[in-house]
């Protein structure tokens, strides 16, 4: 079975922290109103299968981009052409490690094994092999098989209110 579909969750811990107690830390990232011609749910998604989870970290200095690009890219600047390497272009926009340390503080403590977490080269990401149960518990949804009138299975979650 192929999957499409990896559950991005943009979690404002800062936000969260500071928040009225009444308020939900969760933001929606994504909403599908409907089911796509052709699809149709199958059936809940095996709780012990698993999945790639990954959780974006906020990301600095998104403002200064065009800047950034401007100051490579245009004839008249005394830095054009000095193109940035990988290891600059993550120290400039990858997370703090205030961020990081939050997400991973909340994946451990809702039951997840510090050694199963990774962060991605490009330190935007946090990520890990979650069992359905894993992901359906930390993102309050259900994961259901969609199937194709060609007979192709997409994974997607639904939402719980």
């Amino acid at each position: 079975m192929r999957s499409f579909i990896l559950p991005f969750v943009l979690l404002s811990l800062g936000l969260a922290a500071n928040a009225d107690p009444t308020l939900s830390p969760w933001v929606l990232h994504e909403r599908r109103s409907h089911i796509p011609p052709g699809w149709a749910r199958a059936r809940k998604h095996d709780t012990s299968a698993a999945i790639p989870l990954r959780f974006a970290l906020v990301q600095p200095n998104l403002e200064n981009i065009e800047k950034y690009l401007y100051d490579v890219s245009h004839p008249n600047s005394p830095n054009y052409g000095k193109h940035w390497t990988a290891s600059q272009v993550a120290a400039t926009f990858g997370p703090s490690q205030e961020s990081v340390d939050a997400v991973r503080d909340w994946l451990l403590e809702n039951g997840i094994e510090s050694h199963r977490v990774k962060i991605s080269p490009s330190r935007g990401w946090l990520q890990f092999e979650a069992t359905v149960e894993e992901a359906e518990d930390l993102l309050h949804t259900t994961y259901h098989v969609y199937g194709h009138e060609t007979g192709a299975e997409h994974v997607g979650k639904w939402r719980r209110v």
